[in-house]
């Protein structure tokens, strides 16, 4: 009886099948110190890890190219409004060089208006010479 009893004893009770689908614990750091070396620790499949690095790998990738792609849409949307900007204020300084120009202009006109009033109201008084002479012209009085 004492060499089936030391049989019994030899053999472990408590060994569980090994299910060959599941990952094997190999009793690392990441394997609960609770559960004996080839048993699957729940929470801890070292297949849904490495899926899951994988998974978190790629996702790095996909946000940094989105980030890169963001960051080159923003630069090329900064750039179009620098050039929107410019645009506009050369638009501005046209149109302050044409007002300009044209403010030069109407007081140079208003001015070959007087002389012309003038020289119409000596010739209406008889002076001859005023009579004779051309029209004042604007640009003359730039």
């Amino acid at each position: 009886m004492v060499g089936l009893l030391g049989a019994l004893v030899a053999t472990p009770a408590l060994a569980q099948a090994v299910d060959p689908n599941q990952p094997f614990n190999d009793g690392s750091a990441a394997a609960s110190m609770t559960v004996p070396p080839g048993v699957v620790v729940p929470g801890q499949d070292p297949g849904v890890s490495a899926v899951n690095r994988n998974e978190a790998q790629a996702l790095a990738i996909d946000t940094n190219t989105a980030r890169a792609e963001r960051n080159a849409e923003l630069q090329s949307y900064h750039a179009a409004v620098h050039d929107y900007h410019q645009a506009v204020q050369a638009r501005r300084d046209t149109i302050a060089m044409i007002r300009t120009t044209q403010s030069r202009r109407d007081a140079a006109y208003a001015r070959a208006m007087d002389a012309w009033h003038e020289q119409v109201a000596a010739c209406q008084n008889g002076n001859h010479q005023a009579c004779q002479a051309p029209t004042p012209d604007p640009a003359a009085f730039e």
